[in-house]
């Protein structure tokens, strides 16, 4: 996809690589770190691949620091409150006054003492850490018993605009509230539970909506939603994203009692978003996004075929995924029973059977990239540039895109599936 990337610096390693590390706008989840190989040219780095300076590919091989490390998760983001210091996953949204919360006056627990504030977005003392993407499911469990009138506690989403579900004491009594900081309908109540209750937020950034639930917490009781789908917004006020928060303020002006909060945890349902293991050894077909019609190899020369057409059901269409690692496939035509390879110039017809060639090469390969949306692009290792159908247009294949449009409807972006 066509995001910018900004605000970053080059780096090089012992090998002599070129790298550039910077930022790029990603929805709701803010800024995320972006690594891009870099091209020197005429004295001058670019961003990007020879043959396709300026477009950072989404995949492509780790730097060479003669250096190798085991994959972990940077951060334990499940918490328990239950060590004599935070988890260094946290981080407060100000300067926090240190006489106020405590992971010692109840042990397992964290407990927010509550400060005068006029809404969620003044609070101080609340605790956040980043939000997660694709999708992620966050639960805490809050006991307010602690709580006096005027005290709001739960679990939020910081930004600007905000969204939170928690517990609000009132001389009144006590309420389940969710409060979105947009125009329209702000709050959502319901009777709070006696004890405890578990609190809960279900962010998908690929849609960009969150919903918020509540449950006892007692073993196996159902969640229920409060309120609708909530549009999370990317915005320079805020830019960092969105913040999973845990907090307690007072509106009445006054400092109020306390929240204990404990048993926080992260689940993602779809850490991969919604990509598939590369096929690798397995035949399938591929179809373009832009007019749903499939890739073929015609008279040695691969090209689009109507989804309708004779040639839609036959050998023509199929290919076989071979692994030469990284990423790294060739396609082996079931009709041709040879490799595609791709011509110099990679224009409209230069991609075609290789029947000369026993084992690919740089001219038969392409790096697979998965865009995270059940659909890939197919980069050559020959061009630097993405195979491209042309929509509407039955027709040949070209392998010099720069990249694909964010609308997947430029012809250059495809979904697989595999042939049984």
């Amino acid at each position: 996809s066509r995001i910018p990337l900004h605000q970053g610096g080059l780096v090089d390693t012992s090998s002599g690589e070129w790298w550039a590390i910077s930022m790029m706008d990603h929805n709701g989840v803010g800024r995320v770190t972006a690594l891009s190989p870099i091209t020197w040219r005429d004295g001058w780095p670019y961003f990007g691949l020879p043959g396709n300076l300026g477009r950072t590919p989404r995949t492509w091989v780790k730097p060479d620091t003669g250096h190798a490390s085991p994959r972990a998760p940077l951060f334990v983001r499940d918490d328990t409150f239950a060590g004599p210091t935070l988890n260094p996953v946290w981080q407060w949204n100000h300067h926090p006054d240190d006489t106020l919360w405590s992971l010692a006056e109840r042990p397992s627990h964290l407990r927010l003492h509550a400060l005068p504030a006029i809404d969620f977005w003044w609070a101080r003392n609340t605790l956040t850490q980043r939000t997660v993407g694709p999708e992620a499911i966050v639960t805490v469990e809050l006991d307010p018993a602690g709580l006096r009138p005027g005290d709001a506690a739960g679990l939020g989403l910081l930004g600007y605009p905000y969204a939170w579900i928690g517990v609000v004491r009132s001389a009144d009594g006590t309420l389940l509230v969710r409060f979105h900081d947009q125009d329209g309908e702000r709050s959502y109540d319901h009777p709070c539970p006696a004890g405890p209750v578990l609190l809960r937020i279900h962010a998908d950034h690929d849609t960009d909506r969150a919903r918020f639930s509540f449950a006892p917490a007692t073993p196996g009781a159902p969640f229920t939603e409060l309120g609708g789908p909530w549009i999370m917004i990317w915005q320079a006020k805020t830019f960092q994203g969105l913040r999973y928060s845990l907090f307690n303020f007072n509106s009445s002006g006054a400092r109020g009692g306390h929240a204990d909060f404990t048993r926080f945890t992260l689940d993602e349902p779809r850490a991969r978003g919604r990509s598939r293991p590369i096929p690798y050894g397995r035949t399938v077909t591929f179809r373009c996004l832009a007019d749903d019609s499939l890739l073929g190899v015609r008279n040695g020369v691969l090209e689009t075929v109507a989804p309708d057409g004779p040639d839609a059901a036959d050998a023509t269409v199929r290919f076989r995924i071979e692994d030469y690692g990284r990423g790294r496939v060739a396609l082996f035509s079931e009709r041709y029973q040879a490799y595609l390879g791709v011509g110099p110039l990679g224009l409209a017809g230069d991609v075609r059977i290789r029947r000369d060639i026993a084992s690919p090469g740089p001219a038969e390969q392409f790096q697979w990239i998965d865009q995270l949306r059940d659909d890939v692009t197919l980069l050559s290792l020959a061009t630097h540039r993405y195979l491209k159908a042309a929509p509407e247009d039955v027709g040949p294949v070209s392998a010099h895109c720069p990249g694909p449009r964010p609308d997947r409807r430029d012809g250059a972006t495809f979904r697989w599936s595999l042939f049984t």
